[in-house]
């Protein structure tokens, strides 16, 4: 059954984004139905249970993330289900990919293709899911991968989560994501204290780094390294490092009288992409409303 009430909360922080960042309205409505989707699905899909317990915190402690440590996707995954289900919310927001779409719903329903191959760890590391899928389905290389990292979304966001409840505290000092080992597409920097939380777009998770040191290259020149702004949005900037030539986009929370979706805001943003990109610098992590190239 749809979360209605998450429905509702999700409906509400676009649509505040929406009226905050109109430039960005198509955008945020075409991704709405998307991410709605993939945040009750994270909630309620039944994924295999995996052995947390043989996560090494020491590994996670030298920069070891837990992907690569055992494999996140399995083939007891629900992933028929959450890839029909990401699918048609695809279709409700990118009308013009419903061709495509449709074709790879009628292979996935008739079991010509199993979701699963698509992350298997030498299909990602030799990038044969995306050229494989493709090829038989005869559509773009790129509306495939644009779903199915769509889908792995579901899956890691929920990884993350138990991942973090079975851990509890642990030691990480990197700019890259201690669950997936994806770097940051936004950061948040809360008012009391000042320190920096990075938001991880593949898995959902969110890990402070020291405001000090780029999460990308971990320059720690402070000549080096700066915030762009834009007249009277001191809410919002762009985090730079002149030595790797990326940006991050980041926020300032205000206090916490409005939920707050990294995503959506992340998105809303997307003005600050373009002008950064324009400048030369690459974001720290291509994400499916940030790659222009």
């Amino acid at each position: 059954m749809f979360n209605k009430t998450l429905a509702s909360i999700m409906d509400q922080i676009i649509a505040r984004a929406v009226e905050q960042n109109p430039h960005a309205s198509e955008l945020l409505k075409a991704f709405g139905p998307i991410i709605i989707r993939q945040r009750h699905l994270s909630s309620s899909v039944n994924l295999t249970k995996l052995d947390y317990s043989s996560i090494d915190k020491d590994k996670l402690k030298n920069g070891v993330p837990v992907s690569h440590q055992f494999n996140l996707f399995s083939p007891e995954d629900s992933l028929k289900e959450i890839t029909l289900s990401i699918a048609e919310a695809v279709k409700e927001g990118f009308s013009k990919l419903t061709e495509d779409i449709d074709r790879i719903l009628g292979f996935i329903k008739e079991d010509k293709i199993q979701p699963i191959t698509f992350f298997t760890a030498a299909a990602v590391k030799e990038n044969k899911g995306t050229g494989e899928w493709s090829e038989r389905l005869k559509i773009s290389p790129s509306n495939t991968s644009f779903l199915m990292n769509l889908v792995s979304r579901v899956i890691l966001e929920r990884r993350a989560k138990d991942i973090t409840a079975k851990l509890g505290e642990f030691d990480w000092e990197k700019g890259y994501c201690p669950i997936c080992g994806s770097f940051p597409s936004i950061a948040l920097i809360e008012e009391e204290g000042g320190k920096r939380f990075l938001h991880c777009s593949s898995c959902g998770h969110d890990w402070y780094f020291t405001r000090v040191v780029c999460p990308y290259c971990e320059n720690e020149a402070a000549s080096g390294m700066d915030y762009f702004y834009i007249e009277n949005k001191t809410q919002e900037s762009a985090f730079v490092c002149d030595k790797c030539k990326k940006y991050l986009i980041t926020i300032y929370r205000a206090g916490k009288l409005f939920a707050r979706d990294m995503d959506v805001s992340s998105i809303s943003l997307i003005h600050l992409d373009m002008l950064m990109q324009d400048k030369g610098y690459t974001p720290m992590t291509s994400c499916s409303w940030n790659n222009f190239s």
